[in-house]
């Protein structure tokens, strides 16, 4: 899987991609690190939770099952049909 490009929704309207750089297995689950690509609303998103508690909850590992495996040229030209 390393090397594919992948998106995640976050909140309600928030919307992150990027490209899958580590993986391992864990519990019989696979997890993914990605390399997020303009992730400025997460970071500031994460920043405001970790003020609040006082602690960071989140994980840089996402589980595979939470990540979706696109392919960016097909997307692009479906995106371009519009």
């Amino acid at each position: 899987m390393i090397g594919k490009t992948v998106w995640r929704k976050f909140g309600d309207n928030g919307f992150r991609c990027g490209t899958i750089v580590e993986e391992q297995m864990c519990d019989d689950w696979k997890y993914v690190r990605v390399n997020w690509v303009d992730d400025h609303e997460f970071k500031m998103d994460r920043k405001r939770l970790i003020d609040l508690r006082g602690k960071d909850c989140r994980s840089m590992w996402n589980r595979i099952d939470k990540v979706n495996v696109f392919d960016k040229e097909a997307m692009i030209n479906k995106i371009s049909k519009l």
